[in-house]
Order: structure tokens, then sequence, then C-alpha cells
């Protein structure tokens, strides 16, 4: 990648003579890659796209442009990646947003706190997220290609299974988790919602002999819900006995992630409670997991 950079640099002095009498565009070809070259008003624009392939259609990404002007220049490289289209490279910063996870969710009694309430028994081993994260944009930080920052857009489910014949219900405008009525037994009691993601985050990354990437990357993630409701099953049947429930529309999580070339971990915190405040118990989601990214 540096020889081309270089290349470019050439190209851009000797665009530039050739064309002070000229204004014309130039389109080369070069190892697979289209370089356009831009002459407008003094300002040279250098434009540079790989080969990328959807389907059976070859098409060309831009993946850098620089614009030299008056003896400065201005250079950035773009990527832009959609579900199982991005084509991994040795010679550039390699984020890791895009992708699909799953882990186990609990909820705590405050912000960087580890305890559960009395009022919630939480079944742990059921209580679970599954998300995909299915747009990523980056853009690279150091000129070693190890520092960048990434964001993307996902949807995803969680779901709080609940023992102790318990289920979260709102009455006279306040949420809390109540006992089933008399007589009644909960084979299963969730609150469950739905969500989408809005992550941003720092990440280094490291290749050892060409492999890899090793990575970490920590950020924070904006968390639009819908969807919420309590739901129960009983005498074989399921009712959803509650919807809305005082909990918080938009939330804010720590997002922190680790691991190697495809495959990662991640925990991810609330940053504030998950209901509204007065109108619900204190508790804070915290998951963690395992996530394949794409």
């Amino acid at each position: 990648m540096k020889q081309l950079i270089v290349l470019l640099g050439m190209l851009v002095s000797l665009t530039g003579y050739a064309q002070e009498n000229a204004r014309q565009d130039t389109t080369l070809l070069l190892n697979g890659r289209k370089i356009v070259i831009k002459e407008r008003d003094g300002k040279v624009k250098v434009k540079l796209f790989e080969e990328s392939s959807r389907g059976d259609t070859i098409e060309n990404d831009q993946i850098f442009e620089g614009v030299y002007m008056d003896g400065q220049s201005t250079e950035r490289r773009i990527s832009l990646t959609v579900p199982f289209t991005k084509k991994r490279s040795n010679y550039r910063f390699e984020p890791h947003n895009a992708g699909i996870y799953m882990g186990y969710t609990q909820l705590y009694d405050g912000f960087a706190n580890y305890n559960t309430p009395n009022s919630v028994d939480l079944n742990a081993l059921k209580s679970w997220e599954i998300g995909f994260t299915l747009f990523e944009v980056d853009a690279t930080l150091s000129r070693n290609k190890q520092w960048g920052i990434s964001g993307g857009l996902g949807w995803g489910y969680t779901s709080f299974r609940l023992d102790n014949n318990t289920a979260f219900r709102e009455i006279d405008g306040v949420t809390n988790n109540y006992p089933a009525p008399d007589g009644v037994y909960y084979n299963q009691s969730r609150l469950r919602y739905f969500y989408f993601r809005v992550p941003v985050a720092l990440e280094w990354q490291k290749r050892i002999n060409g492999r890899g990437p090793i990575f970490l990357s920590a950020g924070l993630e904006a968390e639009i819900r819908h969807g919420i409701h309590s739901k129960v099953k009983y005498d074989g049947h399921k009712e959803t006995i509650d919807k809305g429930l005082n909990v918080r529309p938009v939330g804010l999580n720590l997002l922190v992630q680790g691991g190697y070339n495809d495959i990662g971990v991640y925990m991810r915190y609330a940053t504030y409670g998950l209901f509204e405040k007065n109108k619900g118990p204190e508790l804070y989601p915290f998951s963690f997991g395992v996530c394949w990214y794409w």
C-alpha cells in the first residue's frame, strides 16, 4: 500500500504538469485497482477504487481519496461495509463491528454494581440476547493502521427470564416485579424487548506474522428499545400481561470487545437504569458473550 501511495504522488505530479494547459480527467487501471485523477482550478483530486465482487457483478469500492493544492494535501481512507461483502486485507485497518453476537444478560441494582436486588430472581442461564450489526463505517487514525474508529447500526433482541413465580407489571403508573395471582403458577416469566444499537468505538489491532489481527476496542453504544412486554406461560398457554412497563426508550451502553481475526468476546454495561426514574426498580442491564465478525 505504501508503494501505491508513492505512485499516486508521482502520478499527481506528472498529471499536474501535463494538464497545465489542458484540463481533463485521467483514469488508470493498476493491479485490479482503478485510479481516477481530476484537476479543477489548481486542485488535483485523486481517488482510488478497489474491485469487489457482489454476486456475478464486479464493482469498484472507493477506498482512498486525496486532494492536493498549493503544496498542501489532505487524505482519507474510506470503508463502508454491508453484510458478507467485506474483503479482508493485510494492508489496511480492519474494524470489528459488523457481525452476529449472542450472550448472557443480567440485571444489577446500580451502575458498576454486581448485586441482584432481592425483588428480582433472575435465571441467568436462561436470560440472553442475540443481535446483528448489519452496517459498518470506519476510519483509520494511524499510518501503521493499528488504530481506527468505527461505527455501525444493528438490531437485536433481549430476554430476561424470571423465577420465583413473579412477573413485571405496571400498576398505578409504577412498574415492579409482582407475584402471580393466587392459584396461578408461572412456568415461564420473561421481560422482553427489541432494540436498535448504534456503536461507536476506538479500536487497536496488530497483525502477527501477517496473521490476525488481534484486536481490542472500547466505546459507547446508543440503544433504542421497542416492542417491550412482559410475557408469562401457565396452564399450557402464553399470555402477555403488560407492555411498555416504563422502560426507557433510549439507553447508553459501555461496550468493550476483544479477540482474534473474525472471532471475539464482548461485554456491555448500561450507564443508567432500564426503567424510568421513580417509575420502576433501579436495574442496570449487563451482558457478555461471543461474536463472529464478517
